[in-house]
């Protein structure tokens, strides 16, 4: 009988290797984007999520609910091509997927925000109503850094699940690790080997984001 062990083969890997790093680079690029931009919705989803105001309240709650509970791949699809024909203007695919990561994480994040603030004591509003001190000012010097201690590892968490979710962008054609890991392998007639090659670019990605986010709650618990 003859030998049907898979025979692995790397040599294809030093011609491609430039490619894949861009690919990696636009990744990393398409990660920065969208983690910035959805912990800035989540941080202004989250105070609607908590306010008094029925005006405000409603909408965040309705926009919070449709993306965690509608499948991110359908969103990055939708906007994709619902831009251009709501706007008349031609949204780049990169754009496109930046938005729909980015709104659909921001959901995500309003809901860490918002139950790491509820989960205080009212008390400490209640004695900060009470001595009169801006709403706003309670929050970013009494309550955020007392509710950051408890936001930091599902923050951390979330980003790392941000990295791999990037590869969906591949469905509306840029050329991020996994769209170009394809290409490649079609190539190269190597999907095996191409698939291990970008899950250890995947695996250098988030190991430090990983790691750098245990480090920040260990230090932010001993200060605690």
């Amino acid at each position: 009988m003859g030998d049907d062990r898979y025979s692995f083969d790397f040599g294809w890997l030093p011609d491609a290797m430039p490619i894949m790093w861009r690919a990696a680079f636009l990744t990393v690029q398409i990660l920065l984007w969208s983690a910035v931009l959805s912990l800035m919705i989540g941080l202004v989803a989250g105070q609607m999520l908590m306010s008094r105001h029925v005006f405000l309240r409603v909408p965040a709650r309705i926009y919070v609910d449709f993306f965690r509970l509608t499948p991110l791949l359908f969103q990055i699809v939708t906007l994709f091509f619902l831009l251009p024909m709501t706007t008349g203007i031609s949204v780049p695919a990169f754009t496109s997927g930046v938005i729909a990561l980015s709104l659909n994480y921001g959901a995500f994040f309003a809901e860490i925000f918002r139950a790491g603030v509820q989960s205080l004591d009212k008390g400490q509003w209640e004695a900060a109503d009470s001595m009169g001190i801006p709403h706003l000012l309670v929050l970013r010097r009494i309550i955020y850094p007392q509710a950051i201690r408890r936001m930091l590892p599902p923050i951390g968490s979330m980003l790392v699940s941000l990295t791999k979710d990037t590869s969906l962008v591949s469905v509306i054609g840029v050329a991020e690790l996994f769209n170009t890991a394809q290409s490649v392998g079609a190539q190269t007639f190597r999907q095996i080997e191409v698939l291990l090659s970008i899950s250890l670019i995947y695996l250098a990605i988030n190991l430090p984001l990983a790691w750098y986010a245990e480090r920040l709650n260990r230090r932010v618990n001993v200060h605690a």
